[in-house]
């Protein structure tokens, strides 16, 4: 776990008048967690809809600890949602488990980042 918990998100989200969401994504639809016979695991992703500031990440699962880092990063650089998403994670790696969290949260479309549009290579 990196950053805020839920209830911690939402007295924050509280005292300073904003929302929360929250995005779930699972194991069982990976496919290197299913080839090792690790299925059951979840990771968590607590963020504001309306700027994409990732407030807090919770992994549990086949090696969360090796996972962690890409969330304990974002959070400690001011990653947004919105430029995260566009990050290439190799497949197949339990690192999509991450790749699916970020791509599941529903951030508002008025924002924009310089980071939030994919680039040619």
């Amino acid at each position: 776990m990196v950053g805020l918990t839920e209830p911690q998100a939402r007295e924050k989200a509280e005292k300073e008048g904003f929302e929360i969401s929250i995005a779930k994504t699972s194991f069982k639809a990976n496919t290197k967690a299913l080839a090792e016979n690790e299925g059951e695991g979840l990771a968590k992703l607590i963020y504001r809809p309306d700027n994409g500031e990732i407030l807090g990440v919770h992994i549990l699962g086949l090696h969360a600890a090796d996972l962690i880092h890409e969330a304990s990063n974002a959070i400690a650089l001011g990653t947004r949602i919105q430029d995260i998403k566009f990050a290439v994670h190799a497949h197949p790696t339990l690192s999509e488990v991450l790749d699916e969290l970020f791509k599941s949260a529903k951030v508002s479309d008025n924002i924009h980042s310089p980071l939030s549009e994919p680039i040619a290579v």
